[in-house]
């Protein structure tokens, strides 16, 4: 089992700081928040924090990663790295030269973040709810991981960086992440009875911040810590559950659903508005303010697309023709109805006895059932980080396409793509690039040989679901590549995908002495050092060479703590 913490190694040359000389900076996360939600409410009057800083200070666009997810996307932001600098593109990764995942956790990230750089350069730290921060790494402060803790509900010490002064605070405000929700549940009212549960969090994590924040300063003879960090996930699956009723031009929106959730989603950025607005004054208006995203969010279309199904097609996957073909089957089935239908700690229990095959059941799930000596390209279908491997001869464990004929069928692969066609006549893929024109860097081999974004489909997002094999015939024949939504399927959920989407253009919102300094920035990876440079500390960014000398031993997850992260992925909607 991981420690709970571990030391930070410096991948900058030492810098003159101290914590005395050092600005304070208060970062408000609003995970997958966009300006699509706020310039309206804030048009109309309903979020008067934001509004008046946005009025205030600057705000725009941040241009999220490639892919534009959760843990490529905070690991940039937290080390001013690209993801094939810090090696994170995806909550898994494929395992070189096999058929096989493991799922990724902070010490698979290389650079070092601004909080260790912070707290080694003399000053404290308070980050709240990072997530791919997993286990915490040791700072002078109070660092609390993200949803990738494994813990089987919610989060405890395991998950702090200072397991005592967590139960300190815990003992007042409650544990960080409470109460739970399962997003796999496919419970009819759902939706009616998760937006009570997302208000409920927003409240709790703001009534923890605020405990922390004086803890900290009690301990610290009134200071503040130097760099303050609370990310509220609340905005980000508000999205993706509520998006439909929130766009009345949704291809899956229902003009028959209730009020409460046609402004759910809006009363979440409500109570998320109030929450940074307490924040903020316990902090101090005299304090520089910024509020980001991670990325956008946006509308999901009514259709799913199966990429393995349409590489079939084109004869560049074979599937098993014997039993071999069902392999993903009962695995899937099983795992999916616990999730769906059983209470959240029976389901534990249930997973809980079979800890050990977690990453296996996930890699069968993924690749089972292939005919690998045929087979000249696939994917892992996931719809948080599309694109294509070669089954490349020496290289992959089955490989059958020899190097010489590599780029052939890397073309043919791409060609084909660029031709899938939805029934309107649009494109299924927008982009399909070889892996080098997206990702020069260091940890290239991590990424598939073809990276792929698929296009918008009258504006609302495609989404790349697993290809349900057993429900066809001999090499998948009767599943159509691309299937459309029945009504009652529109919700989304396992095999729909969900109803919002994530889009590359988060939100930046900076207030406060010291903003109108410097640009702001436009990039996401561009964010630690502008924080770095607005606090006064010396920012000198790893390069591709050296990046990996700030990296920490690489500590696997045992076999029950993977299959922790495992569960909260799916109950997330992340993992199908």
């Amino acid at each position: 089992m991981p420690s709970c913490t571990t030391s930070t190694k410096s991948s900058a040359s030492a810098s003159t700081s101290t914590s005395a000389e050092l600005r304070p900076v208060l970062v408000l996360a609003l995970d997958g928040a966009t300006f699509d939600v706020i310039r309206p409410m804030v048009a109309k009057g309903q979020l008067p924090n934001l509004g008046r800083w946005m009025k205030q200070g600057h705000s725009g666009g941040l241009a999220s990663t490639t892919p534009p997810v959760t843990f490529p996307a905070w690991s940039s932001f937290m080390t001013g790295l690209t993801p094939a600098e810090h090696g994170i593109f995806d909550f898994t990764q494929k395992k070189a030269g096999e058929y096989r995942l493991r799922f990724i956790n902070a010490t698979n990230r290389e650079g070092e973040s601004i909080f260790g750089r912070v707290s080694r350069h003399g000053g404290s730290a308070l980050v709240l709810g990072l997530p791919a921060t997993h286990p915490p790494e040791e700072i002078d402060g109070l660092l609390v991981c993200g949803f990738d803790a494994p813990v089987s509900t919610g989060t405890d010490e395991r998950s702090a960086s200072d397991p005592d002064l967590y139960r300190e605070i815990a003992a007042v405000a409650g544990p960080w992440m409470r109460p739970a929700l399962n997003e796999s549940a496919q419970a009819d009212d759902f939706h009616e009875r998760a937006i009570g549960t997302l208000l409920e969090r927003i409240d709790l994590k703001r009534d923890f911040t605020l405990e922390s924040l004086g803890r900290l300063r009690a301990r610290n003879e009134g200071r503040l810590p130097d760099f303050m960090m609370v990310v509220f996930s609340e905005s980000d699956t508000a999205g993706h559950h509520y998006w439909r009723d929130h766009d009345s031009r949704s291809p899956r929106h229902d003009a028959s659903i209730s009020a409460t959730r046609r402004h759910a989603l809006e009363s979440v950025y409500q109570r998320l508005d109030r929450a940074c607005g307490e924040i903020r004054e316990a902090v101090g208006n005299d304090v520089l303010c910024v509020v980001l995203s991670d990325h956008g969010m946006g509308g999901a279309s009514d259709k799913t697309v199966h990429l393995n199904r349409y590489l079939a097609e084109c004869g560049l996957v074979v599937r098993s023709t014997g039993l071999g073909r069902y392999a993903d089957r009962l695995a899937r089935r099983l795992r999916d109805f616990a999730l769906a239908h059983l209470p959240a700690t029976i389901a534990q229990q249930i997973f809980r006895r079979a800890r050990a095959a977690a990453a296996e059941l996930e890699s069968h799930a993924r690749f089972g059932g292939f005919e690998w000596s045929r087979t000249q390209a696939f994917s892992e279908e996931a719809n948080t980080n599309p694109g294509v491997w070669i089954n490349l001869a020496g290289r992959e464990a089955e490989g059958c396409v020899e190097p010489a004929g590599y780029e052939a069928v890397r073309d043919r692969v791409i060609e084909a793509l660029l031709a899938w066609r939805l029934p309107s006549g649009g494109p299924v893929v927008s982009r399909a690039l070889r892996r080098e024109e997206v990702h020069p860097g260091r940890h290239i081999d991590r990424v598939p040989d073809i990276v792929v974004q698929l296009a918008l489909d009258d504006g609302y997002g495609l989404s790349l679901v697993p290809t349900p094999w057993s429900e066809g015939g001999d090499q998948g024949a009767g599943i159509p590549s691309i299937r459309i939504l029945e009504a009652e399927e529109s919700g989304g959920g396992r095999g729909r995908g969900m109803n919002g989407t994530h889009r590359n253009e988060g939100i930046w919102i900076s207030v406060g002495p010291g903003f109108e300094d410097r640009d702001a920035p436009r990039r996401l990876v561009e964010v630690a050092a502008w924080l770095a440079s607005a606090m006064g500390l010396s920012w000198q960014r790893a390069d591709d060479s050296d990046a990996g000398d700030a990296g920490r031993s690489v500590v696997e997850y045992d076999a029950e703590e993977e299959a922790m992260v495992a569960e909260r992925l799916r109950a997330l909607g992340y993992l199908e």
